[in-house]
C-alpha cells in the first residue's frame, strides 16, 4: 500500500498547517474539558526543550530494527501504527507487544489509512474499532491517541474520535520522507534546520512525523536525528509526555 499518495493540493494545505496550527490542549488531565470536542489535532508539545519523533504506517519489516536503536540510545518514540496498511497488524503482533512492553508509546493510525475525513461516521467508527479491538488482543489495552492518515479530518470526524475516546494528533513538522523515502540528506536535513535556532529549546516542543516503513527512515535517519537532538540539548520522548500527559491516560482497559 503507497501511503500519503495524496492530490499535491491537499499536499500542500497539510503543510500549511503543520507550520501554522497552534497546540491545544487535550483534555484527558483536566475533566471539565473532557465534554467538549476539540477544534483541531495536535500539532506540538507543549514542554519546552522536547521534541517527540514519531512513526507511522508501521508495524513493518524495519520496526524491529528501529527498537533496537531506540534501546540502545535509550529513548523513547511514539508508534501510530496501522492495522492493515503495509502489512497485517497479526503478522507483525511480536514486534507490537515489543513496542508496548519497552515503554514506547503504541497510538493508532487507523485499521487500513482511509481518509477520515471522506467517511461516514459509521466508516469511520469501523476504522477505529477495528484496529482498537486488535491492540487490546496483542498489547491487553486500548491506546488514547491517534493520527489521521494524511492529516485530513472534519470538525465531525473530531466529535467521533471524541466520543470514542481518542486524542487526534498530528506534527508541526513534516520530514516528507514519503515524498524522498530513500534519500536520507533530505529527512535528516529537516532535523537539522529544525534544530538549527538555539533560542528554539525555550519554546515548546516538536512533534515530528516519520514513517517507519522506509528503511532509511528508521534504520538511518532515525539514530542520527536522535544523536543530534541529544547534542542540541532536546529531551526525545513520547508525544504523552511532551503534552505533559501521564502515561495512564495512554490507554484503556
Amino acid at each position: 500500500m503507497v501511503c500519503f499518495s495524496r492530490l499535491a493540493t491537499v499536499a500542500a494545505l497539510f503543510t500549511t498547517a503543520l507550520v501554522s496550527a497552534a497546540p491545544i490542549d487535550h483534555g484527558h488531565s483536566e475533566p471539565t474539558l473532557e465534554k467538549r470536542a476539540p477544534t483541531s489535532a495536535i500539532y506540538r508539545c507543549k514542554k519546552p526543550g522536547t521534541i517527540a519523533i514519531t512513526f507511522d504506517d508501521g508495524p513493518w519489516l524495519y520496526t524491529g530494527g528501529l527498537l533496537d536503536i531506540l534501546k540502545s540510545r535509550n529513548v523513547k518514540a511514539t508508534f501510530f501504527f496501522n492495522g492493515f496498511g503495509w502489512g497485517h497488524i497479526d503478522n507483525f503482533a511480536t514486534v507490537v507487544k515489543r513496542a508496548f512492553d519497552e515503554g514506547h508509546q503504541v497510538a493508532s493510525h487507523t485499521w487500513d489509512h482511509k481518509d477520515l475525513a471522506l467517511l461516514s461516521e459509521s466508516e469511520v467508527i469501523a476504522e477505529m474499532t477495528q484496529l482498537d479491538d486488535a491492540f487490546k488482543r496483542i498489547i491487553g489495552v486500548r491506546p488514547t491517541y491517534m493520527r489521521p492518515p494524511f492529516g485530513s479530518y472534519t470538525p465531525t470526524t473530531l466529535e467521533i474520535l471524541h466520543r470514542l475516546n481518542y486524542t487526534a494528533v498530528s506534527a508541526d513538522v513534516d520530514t516528507r520522507d514519503w515524498v524522498h523515502p530513500t534519500d536520507f540528506e533530505a529527512s535528516y536535513n529537516v532535523y537539522k534546520a529544525l534544530f538549527d535556532n538555539p533560542r528554539d529549546i525555550t519554546l515548546p516542543g516538536h512533534i515530528v512525523l516519520n514513517h517507519e516503513t522506509h528503511r532509511v527512515t528508521s534504520l538511518q535517519v532515525a539514530p542520527m536525528a536522535i544523536d543530534l537532538a541529544k547534542v542540541k540539548g532536546y529531551k526525545v520522548v513520547t508525544v504523552g509526555e511532551c503534552l505533559g500527559d501521564p502515561k495512564s491516560n495512554w490507554y484503556r482497559a
